[in-house]
C-alpha cells in the first residue's frame, strides 16, 4: 500500500485517496491477497474486470498527484527565482522614432 502515492492536503484528494484505499483492502480481503504488491497477479474471468478498475484507478491517482506535485514545484521555483534575479528586459524594445532637433523658423 506504501506504493500508492499520498494525497495532498485538499480535501477532494483526502476522500478520492480513501475511497481508493478501501476498494483496493476490500479487493484483497476477498480474494485473500496479503504481501507487498498490492492486488497480486491478474485474475481470470470476472474478478479480471475488478482488477482492471482498480489498477487503472492506481495508475490515475497516481499520475494525478504526480502533475499536481510538479505544478507546486514549478510555481515555487518560479517564485524563488523571480525573488532571487533580478527582472531581465525584453529581449526587443520597440523603437521609437529619431527625434529631430527643434528649430526656430528663420527670421525675415
Amino acid at each position: 500500500m506504501e506504493e500508492i502515492t499520498a494525497p495532498g492536503d485538499g480535501e477532494d484528494e483526502q476522500r478520492a485517496y480513501t475511497g481508493l484505499l478501501t476498494a483496493i483492502v476490500g479487493y484483497r480481503r476477498r480474494h485473500h491477497r496479503a504481501g507487498p504488491d498490492i492486488l497480486g497477479p491478474r485474475t481470470v474471468g470476472l474478478d479480471a474486470e475488478d482488477w482492471d478498475h482498480l489498477t487503472d484507478a492506481i495508475d490515475l491517482s497516481t499520475h494525478a498527484r504526480v502533475q499536481h506535485r510538479l505544478e507546486q514545484i514549478r510555481a515555487r521555483t518560479t517564485a524563488e527565482r523571480a525573488a532571487v534575479l533580478p527582472p531581465t528586459p525584453p529581449l526587443h524594445r520597440p523603437r521609437t522614432p529619431p527625434q529631430r532637433p527643434r528649430t526656430r523658423p528663420p527670421t525675415r
